[in-house]
């Protein structure tokens, strides 16, 4: 058929969308190429989450119009949500929302927009996924919209895979020499599928075999139960990890967000996990600048992150996505004013962050091994889901390491077996 090049904007589950469509194309007949120079197909992947992300995204389409005899391409969130926009480009040839993969041999032939096929779960389609790790979708879709969100809007009502082909996808992974897997969804822990819940989902993911580690992403405050804590704690595969967005410590903001949970709810969930799991790596989602947020709401956040000491944040400011409830309240803070308390955040965030490699020195870690440090070592990951660089190992093996020093944000470790032999170096990852 040709030869095809995919560029993946935005988060996780765009991703491995686009595991799916190499899985399309290829059962086509197309061989992919890492150079969009050589490609006969180009797709953008793309992300609307944020204006900033669309912006890049049209920046990308008038780039690759300089390319003579090219098809391109546009899939995904933006796809959807601008569809007839998009195709009035001159040189874009097809959009497709998420859900309307399986059109793509049809596009490339015909062009134009894909018509939609409803709430896809591509349950045929397991995507080959080479490597150590490997993300596998058990839902797509989110019911709950937060006022600042256009995913639901986008990406549709939430819905999720039947357990057997989860577990069948896992399987075919493992055999392809994955042993790290991470299960995702838009809204990941309220998965359910007949009788199995998400803690039944995770618990059953680590038992299969050839499988060392298990994380998910992402959680929704309302929906992360005591059970799915007690599995965390009590599996020994699962990764001791918990990305939670806050967003706000405001309980009126977080009302007009739409949230459905209070600050002090968050805090029992956080107290609550981090009781029974004290080796925990939490991390989360801040957004400052919402329209109804006060100076008084957004140092509440401040102090909130003082308090619950995040190991890292994803911080943002507001951005307006058409259609969304967000975008009508009327908007009183300057970009200056969101500018300034995102810095201010930042800076806060990253103090906390800067102190907590200090106390994993004199640690002992299991450390699954990832990939080759851009610096020299292996990079890895521990039990909770920390990055370390370490003075040897394979590709896919698992070492016992201890945590010698620190560079910048980085653990540095000596694998245990070595240090009876060796007076090995680390090089900073």
């Amino acid at each position: 058929m040709g030869k095809f090049y995919i560029e993946t904007y935005g988060c996780q589950m765009n991703v491995y969308d686009s595991h799916i469509l190499r899985s399309i194309l290829k059962e086509m007949g197309w061989e992919e190429v890492n150079n969009e120079r050589e490609a006969d197909l180009i797709i953008l992947n793309t992300c609307s989450v944020r204006e900033h992300a669309e912006k890049r995204v049209m920046g990308r389409i008038w780039m690759v119009g300089r390319f003579r005899n090219k098809k391109l391409g546009i899939v995904g969130c933006m796809a959807q949500r601008l569809k007839e926009r998009l195709l009035e480009i001159p040189h874009v040839l097809f959009v497709a929302g998420p859900d309307e993969y399986k059109k793509i041999p049809e596009l490339i032939e015909k062009g134009g927009l894909a018509d939609s096929l409803g709430y896809e779960l591509y349950r045929e389609i397991f995507p080959e996924q080479r490597g150590v790790s490997a993300f596998i979708a058990i839902s797509r879709g989110c019911n709950n919209f937060c006022s600042y969100c256009i995913v639901p809007y986008v990406r549709g009502r939430e819905r999720s895979r039947p357990p057997e082909d989860i577990i069948e996808e896992v399987k075919r992974l493992v055999d392809m020499g994955v042993k790290e897997i991470t299960l995702l969804g838009q809204n990941v822990n309220s998965y359910r599928y007949g009788s199995v819940n998400f803690p039944g989902i995770l618990a059953g993911v680590a038992e299969v075999p050839g499988v060392e580690r298990v994380s998910f992403l992402t959680s929704h405050p309302k929906d992360f139960s005591r059970e799915l804590v007690d599995v965390m704690a009590s599996v020994d595969k699962v990764v001791k990890y918990l990305h939670l967005p806050l967003q706000s410590a405001s309980n009126r903001v977080l009302r007009d967000m739409k949230r459905k949970y209070t600050f002090e709810e968050y805090m029992e969930k956080i107290e609550l996990v981090r009781e029974k799991i004290p080796e925990l790596t939490l991390t989360t989602d801040l957004l400052v600048g919402f329209p109804t947020e006060t100076e008084e709401d957004f140092q509440k956040t401040i102090d909130a992150v003082k308090k619950i000491e995040f190991d890292q944040s994803y911080m943002f400011r507001f951005s307006p996505r058409e259609g969304t409830l967000g975008s009508m309240y009327p908007d009183p803070i300057s970009e200056e004013e969101k500018l300034r308390r995102l810095s201010e955040l930042i800076r806060v965030q990253n103090e906390i962050t800067g102190r907590k490699p200090l106390k994993e020195i004199g640690k002992k870690k299991r450390v699954l091994i990832c990939d080759r440090a851009k610096k020299g070592g292996m990079l890895g990951r521990d039990e909770t889901g920390k990055l370390v660089v370490v003075d040897g190992g394979k590709i896919g093996e698992v070492v016992d390491v201890v945590i010698e020093k620190v560079s910048g944000w980085t653990p540095l470790g000596r694998v245990i077996e070595k240090q009876k032999h060796t007076a090995g170096r680390i090089s900073q990852g």
